[in-house]
């Protein structure tokens, strides 16, 4: 019986999972199933029963009429030959993912990072603790340079990891059975963990301001007030982070069983978006370096990083919600 299943769930592997397909599936299952009780019910032995209904059955273009699938075959005829991806591929793409998912929080991090020592070199004048102080400013636009030159290494090195595989752009392939209830279960799994991450992240980013808020209000020197404004930055960069993780480990599960902005309809209404964190923050960083450069003002400029983290995860949830609400 099992060897049944297994030929039923191949037959029907590349037609869409419409209500008319999975009605025609199930009667087709209830009729190859009484078949086979039968045989065996005559004396037939397991092989024979099995051969006979699949020599009886087997033959979709046969019994489509009779099932009502004409028009759906008729339709996977037309459509060029789909990809079948076995659940090591399906493996491999996840990892892939969550590994550029890493790469793309990594370089975002150290780019919100980057401006945090320019930020106490150009506040600070003592030069008791900190020597020259135009040294000092060297120092902190070298070590800015350094790690956003670092970020965008990042993003290139995450744009190989995405070209291993288009899936995401064409989305012209069919999970094996063995991959497809693997990822269900992983991505049933991997839900609780995306809003635990994504919740995290979200309350990270709103408690961000409250150290500069409190030190602001106690009015205290300076020096103190710029650690309340360094706590910001970590707290929003560690956010967007978890937005980002999330983001992209989800959209790995999301590809492969075609949901969201990766269904059928959605592929056909929308041209896929190119990755928005490899272009946005390559922006954000031209933006920020032109403004200070331009200004001299590297001590309010910094503003630019936890804006753009919460603008980004704005963007991020804007654009789901889209999809979704496309989809439905």
């Amino acid at each position: 019986m099992e060897t049944i299943k297994i030929y039923l769930e191949n037959m029907f592997m590349t037609l869409p999972r419409s209500k008319e397909v999975l009605r025609a599936k199930e009667e087709l299952q209830n009729m190859m199933e009484d078949k086979y009780i039968e045989l065996k019910n005559e004396g037939r032995t397991e092989n024979e029963a099995v051969g006979i209904v699949i020599s009886e059955f087997g033959n979709l273009n046969e019994v489509s009429e009779e099932l009502g699938l004409s028009e759906a075959m008729k339709t996977v005829r037309e459509e060029p030959e789909k990809r079948v991806i076995t659940l090591g591929t399906a493996r491999d793409f996840i990892e892939n993912r969550v590994k550029a998912s890493y790469m793309v929080g990594g370089g975002v991090m150290l780019a919100i990072w980057s401006p945090i020592l320019l930020i106490v070199m150009s506040t600070t004048q003592n030069e008791e603790i900190l020597g020259i102080y135009n040294g000092g400013l060297a120092i902190g636009l070298v070590v800015l340079l350094s790690m956003v030159a670092v970020a965008v290494g990042l993003f290139i090195m995450s744009g190989v990891q995405f070209g291993k595989y288009d899936l995401d752009k064409d989305g012209n392939f069919n999970l094996e059975n063995q991959a497809e209830s693997y990822v269900r279960v992983e991505d049933e799994r991997n839900r609780m963990m995306n809003a635990v991450k994504i919740t995290t992240g979200v309350v990270l980013c709103i408690i961000s301001v409250i150290p500069l808020l409190i030190l602001g209000v106690l009015e205290v020197r300076e020096s103190i007030l710029i650690m309340g404004i360094i706590m910001m930055i970590l707290f929003v960069s560690a956010g967007v982070f978890l937005f980002i993780n999330a983001g992209m480990k989800q959209s790995a599960y999301d590809i492969l069983l075609k949901k969201g902005e990766y269904s059928e309809e959605a592929r056909k209404k929308n041209r896929k978006a190119e990755v928005i964190g490899s272009v946005y923050w390559p922006i954000i960083v031209l933006i920020y370096l032109y403004w200070s450069f331009t200004t001299g003002n590297w001590g309010f400029t910094w503003i630019i990083w936890p804006l753009a983290g919460l603008i980004f995860a704005a963007i991020v949830g804007i654009a789901s919600l889209i999809g979704k609400n496309r989809n439905e």
